[in-house]
């Protein structure tokens, strides 16, 4: 029988115990992972990943419950055990880079082997040599505020590696970057799994990523569900006689690609709406928000369906949730339907109140939509731009740069972070109102 690295033992974890506003993040627990195993947690937001993951990780004591590495129960190790548990048997990345912008690449990376003692010049080679190997070694002697997101977070696949430990943990380690920096550090990950042969977990809410695990541990509201084996990868952990290989996750990658204009629009859509259904209701709400999209259906039937059960054609979502979805689909049509009436107005040169009223709509509805707390001055400057890249003046690479730049420059003085937030928000509703049921097509001067 194959010993696990990692198990867990009917953990609990309540945060605020005894209090009016107590809450259990994890509920009797029970996990077990192979050594080299590369395991994705997946579920919604606020399901307990991250805190399964920390504290698998040792910062994050159980209510109940043990958390075994390596045959030790982690939290009845001694403090300085502890210590030497976190910074040799453990790596981690988090989806904040959490790098020390005042001193360099090099340094950020060599950090950690101060604290085990490590001279100087063999602190900066083993730096260096990770470095090299993920091809960022021209930016050693930079700090970390001149790279861009994709950098650093290769950085902090470097740091997290400096001390070799042997599993390797990554908090929504993407979360914070483009599709192709994405992809660039979720390949290294996968590499790291497969060449050097480190256990790795990843805690992700992003369905396109879970092909990349030998196995996907499913939570929901503090429970472990299941965990389904990846057909398309060789398994660590055996498969014991007559016990199917589920498929899960080809179903997922079915749903996922991005194959058409219009697909794109509708996936996109359902992606804002909810993360928290089964494949079979996500399958129904695509195809449901396909035909409100496309005009074919209106919001009261799209309601309708939204709360009806599977055997009446709907997708069967609680009261709530079902009157939230709708709330944002309403809103997201909206909003692209100002996009498209705007660029009809921009197409007949007529500059009035309407243009005015639906340029303040749209950055009215960003602000609010991203939770951004603006000056006058930055809300001001944040219309302009969006007029700008709804009527094609400016492509999606202009419009994030003058976003991010800085207000003494004529620019809206936006971090990293909400810059990306907010271009890919506006990207959806600009696809949706240009491409969608309002008639028009495409986009002068943009992408």
């Amino acid at each position: 029988m194959q010993k696990p690295i990692i198990w867990t033992d009917n953990i609990d974890v309540t945060y605020n115990q005894g209090k009016v506003n107590e809450f259990k993040a994890l509920k009797n627990v029970n996990a077990e992972i192979i050594k080299q195993e590369y395991i994705i947690l997946f579920g919604p937001s606020g399901c307990g990943k991250s805190t399964l993951l920390y504290s698998i990780f040792g910062v994050l004591p159980t209510s109940a419950g043990k958390v075994y590495v390596k045959d030790k129960s982690v939290y009845d190790l001694s403090p300085m055990e502890l210590v030497h548990y976190q910074r040799k048997t453990m790596g981690i990345m988090y989806q904040q880079f959490n790098l020390i912008n005042s001193i360099t690449v090099l340094d950020n990376v060599a950090l950690p082997l101060i604290f085990a003692g490590i001279s100087q010049s063999r602190r900066e080679k083993k730096a260096m040599q990770l470095l090299e190997r993920f091809g960022i070694d021209h930016v050693a002697n930079k700090r970390p505020t001149l790279l861009s997101g994709g950098q650093q977070q290769r950085v902090s696949v470097a740091r997290s590696l400096v001390n070799d430990p042997e599993i390797l943990i990554a908090d929504e380690p993407v979360g914070n970057l483009d599709s192709v920096s994405s992809k660039a550090v979720m390949d290294t990950l996968d590499e790291i799994n497969l060449n050097d042969k480190k256990t790795i977990i990843l805690v992700t809410h992003d369905a396109k990523h879970l092909p990349y695990a030998h196995r996907v541990f499913y939570m929901k509201d503090g429970f472990f569900d299941r965990a389904v084996a990846n057909p398309e990868k060789p398994q660590i952990k055996r498969i014991e006689p007559g016990e199917t290989i589920i498929t899960e996750i080809e179903q997922i990658q079915r749903i996922y690609p991005y194959d058409t204009p219009k697909m794109l629009r509708v996936k996109s859509v359902v992606n804002y709406l909810t993360q928290q259904l089964s494949f079979d209701q996500i399958l129904r709400l695509e195809k449901i928000s396909e035909d409100i999209i496309d005009g074919r259906m209106g919001e009261e039937i799209f309601r309708q369906l939204l709360t009806a059960s599977p055997k009446e054609g709907g997708v069967g979502i609680a009261g709530e949730t079902s009157a939230e979805m709708a709330r944002k689909m309403k809103l997201v049509l909206e909003r692209s339907r100002d996009v498209a009436r705007y660029r009809k107005l921009k197409k007949r040169a007529t500059i009035d109140t309407t243009h005015h009223e639906l340029i303040q709509r749209l950055r009215n509805y960003l602000i609010e939509e991203e939770g951004l707390e603006l000056s006058e001055l930055q809300v001001e400057r944040l219309g302009v731009v969006v007029a700008n890249r709804v009527a094609g003046y400016t492509k999606k690479e202009d419009f994030k740069a003058q976003l991010q730049l800085a207000l003494e420059e004529n620019g809206v003085g936006m971090d990293e972070f909400t810059t990306h937030e907010v271009t890919r928000y506006l990207e959806k509703l600009i696809a949706q109102g240009v491409h969608g049921p309002i008639g028009e097509r495409g986009l002068e001067g943009g992408e």
